[in-house]
């Protein structure tokens, strides 16, 4: 991912599509870290939305969420997650 987005990253910029592929990027490496628990969904403001399976996933992800904030600023090598918000929850 990291390759790729050094490639694709400048012609998102160059199309409008700079803060598109910035949310992607975070949503993918939320994802990755979540490992099934979870899914990333959307990133706006500083604040990443986060779709759990059920309740109990979602109790988990609530314990965790200071480390996948870490987690994603440090991929991104800059404070970008600031929330995390769940969503869609059964």
């Amino acid at each position: 991912m990291e390759k790729i987005s050094k490639i694709l990253m400048p012609v998102m910029v160059k199309k409008g599509l700079g803060g598109a592929a910035v949310a992607s990027q975070i949503c993918f490496f939320a994802s990755e870290y979540g490992k099934g628990s979870f899914v990333a969904t959307s990133f706006s403001k500083g604040v990443l939305k986060l779709n759990c399976a059920d309740s109990i996933d979602a109790g988990e992800v609530q314990m965790m969420s200071e480390e996948i904030i870490a987690h994603v600023n440090k991929k991104m090598a800059r404070k970008v997650v600031s929330k995390i918000r769940i969503v869609n929850t059964n």
